[in-house]
């Protein structure tokens, strides 16, 4: 005898479904034996879960000999549900005693269903009488197991809230195997042999299919740029992706385009990101945002506020103040939560849209002033730790400009050796130059001016030459804005260089003249000499050798007379560079020579420019065929380039050495060298990568 059920449609993973029940009753002359087909029709579609349903199966297979345990976590709107239901229908074969299927309710309004609640349902489900049924969720619990012991069921425990309310519902069977759903982590469950699975949100493809699924295959093969861009936009969830195809099928007027303009003000999307009551995103992430404890919740809110994607615990205490110790409980509750994740140890990310409903929740639930200064105690918190890490990594620049800070200056705990300071920068990259937006678009232009300022130390080691450009423009309009002179002629020479690292030759040339005339102006004869050195780089790079010589030569003068040995150092460097690209080699050993002898004393505050003399005397003393001496020299300067963790730098003493390999008859070893500068500069976007191509074809061929 079989009875089935038809429930309303509900929402599952973005997907919609209707839940089916059915019960089939066998008597073999005992007791009444009752097979339960509880599981919600599957979803039409599953896409790009092929990853996650295998790891369901390789979950089960390790949990071989015992009742298998799978916890499926993730943000709200996801898709565990879709994933879980789906699993269960393609297994569900191996489980010929039945599937029990309830939603938990953890965020239902009514609140959570209690154990003792399902329980009743599913004794009563397994054929136990009303009457039968014990009153107490002990007595349940323990009737279940007994139940559950012989059989082979397959469970899924829908939207749990925790893991004490999973416990009591496990059976007690080998054979069986029960499936978890839920926004939170529920790690207790470990000790009760589950296997914790995190969903994460479809790749740019399988959204972009999903889309194509819900819109029509003609309809996004047209546009598929602008599809690919919602599909983006809507950071591969699911359950946002339903929305936006559903609402694309349902206007079949609208082009995607339209979709996409609606979705790309970041303050709009989350409202265009809802087509009825239940087939909404925003609802789904209020949800999660009610349940947070106080703390949780105005941790989760501020970070909302953070200019970057990524962070870690430092900048949270900051925007909390609050310690970072107790910062990094909040975190975790949210990470808990499947709010947050955790990318690596102490790093943490938004997924985009949760990141958008945080910065809502800000507006909506603290003033005005409030979240003005958790944000810039934010950006302050990343210059105090860049100018740290500037310290550090270059010691012998010119005394910073004072800024004052809001309140105390933050300590940012970072590593006081130059590879852990740039490491730091690395890191925090990113963020950085988010801050420098940031700061400028809310008129803070003296903080967003020492953020570029500090980041100095990055781009001379690690290129990055479109932040380098990002943040340097930004430079420079805040110093204008700020009607500071001085700053604006700091930031201008950083500016062109970044220009002159690419190649764009007549505008790095274009600032470094205004550079110097404004020098000149303000009567700074340091920062002068500095952008003359510069045009001497913009002449060597334009084969111009007598006017490069002539910048150095005037940028030496000036250095000299201020009493200036490093930069003395620096400018020698300069001209034995153009005097070895005029073929006089031999004159360039010489101010070679002179220049590491000046380096001496800098050894240990300056070894990038150590490195970078000895780079050329190798060039120069390989022209003179002193080849052994050369390669000797070439060799100390990878070795201290690569503990600088300097590719640019490796780059240049490969480049070197692939011309010393020629010079020496190996164009074998040559081709190896030159091939790998090749690959550096072209990654780095380098204007050395053409010469370097050029000098490999004229060697092939």
């Amino acid at each position: 005898m079989e009875h089935a059920q038809v429930s309303k449609p509900s929402a599952l993973g973005g997907l919609e479904y209707r839940e089916v029940h059915s019960h089939t009753t066998v008597s073999h002359g005992g007791p009444l034996l009752t097979v339960v087909r509880e599981l919600p029709v599957a979803p039409a579609s599953l896409v790009g879960r092929a990853a996650d349903l295998a790891q369901m199966d390789h979950a089960v297979a390790r949990q071989a000999g015992r009742r298998a345990l799978i916890v499926l976590a993730g943000v709200g709107g996801v898709g565990k549900t879709a994933l879980a239901v789906s699993w269960a229908y393609r297994v569900h074969g191996a489980y010929p005693d039945g599937q029990l299927y309830v939603n938990l309710g953890a965020f239902d309004l009514g609140g959570p269903v209690a154990p003792g609640e399902v329980l009743g349902r599913f004794l009563r489900a397994l054929g136990v009488p009303p009457d039968g049924v014990p009153s107490e969720t002990g007595e349940r619990a323990a009737l279940f197991r007994s139940l559950s012991r012989d059989r082979a069921l397959l469970i899924v425990l829908d939207n749990a809230v925790s893991a004490a309310q999973v416990r009591p519902l496990l059976p007690a069977s080998a054979r069986c195997v029960v499936v978890v759903t839920s926004r939170w982590q529920l790690a207790g469950l470990t000790v009760d042999g589950a296997q914790l699975l995190s969903v994460s949100p479809l790749a740019e493809e399988a959204s972009t299919d999903l889309l194509r699924y819900l819109a029509g295959e003609d309809r996004v093969a047209g546009e598929l740029s602008s599809a690919v861009s919602v599909a983006r936009l809507c950071g591969g969830l699911p359950l946002a992706l339903s929305v936006a195809g559903a609402r694309l099928a349902s206007r079949p007027q609208w082009p995607v385009r339209r979709m996409l303009r609606e979705l790309e003000p970041g303050h709009r999307r989350l409202k265009s990101l809802s087509l009825q009551e239940d087939l909404a995103v925003q609802p789904v992430f209020d949800v999660s945002y009610r349940e947070l404890p106080a703390g949780a919740a105005r941790c989760y809110r501020l970070l909302g506020l953070h200019p970057g994607p990524e962070f870690g615990p430092g900048v949270a205490a900051a925007a909390l103040t609050v310690a970072e110790d107790d910062t990094l409980g909040l975190l975790e509750t949210l990470v808990d939560a499947s709010l947050l994740t955790e990318t690596n140890e102490g790093r943490y990310r938004f997924h985009d849209l949760v990141r958008l409903h945080a910065g809502e929740k800000a507006v909506a639930d603290e003033d005005g002033e409030s979240r003005d200064d958790a944000t810039r105690r934010m950006l302050e918190w990343y210059l105090a730790g860049a100018r740290a890490a500037d310290r550090v990594i270059t010691p012998y620049r010119r005394p910073r400009d004072p800024y004052r800070f809001l309140g105390t200056a933050p300590v940012v705990d970072l590593p006081n050796s130059r590879e852990g300071a740039l490491e730091w920068l690395e890191r925090e990259r990113v963020a950085l130059v988010a801050a420098v937006r940031h700061a400028a678009e809310r008129e803070l232009y003296d903080l967003a001016w020492h953020l570029d300022d500090a980041m100095w130390p990055l781009f001379n080691y690690r290129r990055h030459h479109q932040d380098r450009l990002t943040v340097d423009l930004i430079g420079v309009d805040c110093a204008r804005r700020l009607g500071n002179r001085d700053y604006e002629s700091k930031v201008l020479k950083r500016l062109a260089l970044a220009y002159l690292n690419t190649g764009k030759l007549e505008q790095a040339a274009t600032e470094f003249t205004h550079g110097l005339e404004l020098c000149e102006q303000i009567d700074d004869r340091h920062g002068a000499a500095g952008n003359l050195e510069g045009l001497g780089f913009v002449a060597l790079a334009r084969h111009d050798l007598t006017a490069a010589t002539d910048y150095f030569t005037r940028a030496l003068g000036i250095f000299e007379a201020l009493g200036k040995p490093r930069h003395i150092a620096k400018t020698l460097l300069n001209l034995g560079t153009a005097q070895l690209a005029t073929g006089d080699a031999s004159g360039a050993v010489a101010l070679l020579e002179r220049a590491l002898t000046g380096f001496a004393e800098f050894r240990e505050t300056d070894p990038f420019n150590r490195a970078r003399t000895l780079w050329q005397l190798g060039r120069a003393l390989g022209r003179t065929e002193e080849v052994d001496q050369a390669q000797s020299v070439l060799d100390e300067a990878l070795s201290e380039m690569t503990r600088l963790r300097s590719p640019h730098g490796q780059a240049n003493v490969w480049r070197a050495q692939g011309e010393l390999a020629i010079t020496a008859g190996e164009p074998t070893l040559a081709r190896t060298l030159l091939s790998k500068a090749l690959a550096v500069y072209t990654d780095l976007g380098d204007a050395e990568a053409a010469d370097t191509a050029r000098l490999l074809e004229q060697l092939d061929g």
